[in-house]
């Protein structure tokens, strides 16, 4: 069941072009790390293959000084800096570039992929150049963040013993916490694309619990189907409330819908019942 990650270099790709077209820089490239180092796969006005595949290191060039210090850097004059070393020299020269600038995108304090600028003149990055460099790499960064964090709600689904018949409070827990981030990032992503992986990785984890009972014999709506999902987590009304953007009151109206739905006295009795109905996982 589990979905495979898309590959984050398509990423870089992506980014790379859209930089290209706001900054105008002649030459773009960047990469994502693997194995601690970078490997260069993102590509916008080069001229040969020299520095395709080319792998960086950290703490080597202007590229591995940015992985280590997690921070951005540029020279004019590359060949002649004294502010870098000087390993991938013939690779840059092949490319006729002269001045270099380098962003890090960062994801929980690691970096996880860098983005090159080139100038095949010796002359220095503008301000906003610099500016549009570093909000790409923050947007790389982001999409990351996310992409990380489907994975580690997927996992779920690895942990959840769907053929035994039976999921513990804790794996049923992670579940529908699982499934309720995947909506807000869902809600929030501006990329189509991204937003129906999302949502189809939430129904799946939703119909865990179906998996492990006979069919429902209640019927709720969308809302109630979320208010009872955070019943499940403990969430008093008002937290609720704050969660979905609705009035406390709004809720407790919800909540005595699905008492009499599944005819049950509490809330407690509610979840447990929902939970026997493959309501929840």
């Amino acid at each position: 069941m589990r979905t495979m990650r898309p590959d984050d270099a398509d990423a870089v790709r992506a980014e790379l072009r859209e930089t290209g077209r706001v900054t105008g820089l002649p030459v773009l490239f960047g990469g994502v790390i693997e194995n601690n180092d970078l490997v260069l796969s993102g590509f916008v006005g080069t001229r040969s293959s020299v520095l395709r595949n080319l792998l960086i290191s950290a703490e080597c060039g202007l590229g591995g000084r940015a992985i280590a210090e997690r921070r951005p850097g540029a020279v004019t004059n590359y060949a002649h800096s004294t502010e870098i070393t000087h390993e991938y020299d013939r690779q840059v020269a092949g490319e006729g570039i002269e001045s270099l600038l380098a962003v890090p995108a960062v994801v929980g304090g690691r970096t996880r992929a860098v983005l090159y600028g080139g100038l095949r003149s010796v002359v220095e990055f503008g301000d906003t150049t610099f500016t549009q460099m570093v909000a790409a790499a923050r947007r790389l960064a982001r999409e990351i963040d996310v992409r990380d964090e489907v994975d580690r709600r997927v996992r779920v689904l690895d942990t959840a013993q769907v053929g035994s018949g039976t999921v513990s409070p804790a794996v049923s827990e992670g579940i529908i916490e699982s499934y309720l981030a995947l909506r807000a990032i869902a809600d929030q992503t501006t990329d189509p694309a991204l937003a129906e992986q999302l949502r189809n990785i939430e129904q799946r984890l939703r119909g865990l619990g179906s998996t492990l009972a006979a069919a429902p014999t209640v019927s709720l709506s969308a809302r109630e189907t979320d208010v009872l999902a955070h019943l499940a987590l403990g969430c008093p009304n008002a937290e609720i409330a704050e969660r979905l953007g609705l009035r406390t009151e709004t809720v407790r109206g919800y909540v005595g819908n699905l008492m009499g739905k599944l005819e049950v006295r509490n809330r407690r009795e509610a979840v447990v019942e929902a939970r026997r109905q493959g309501l929840l996982p």
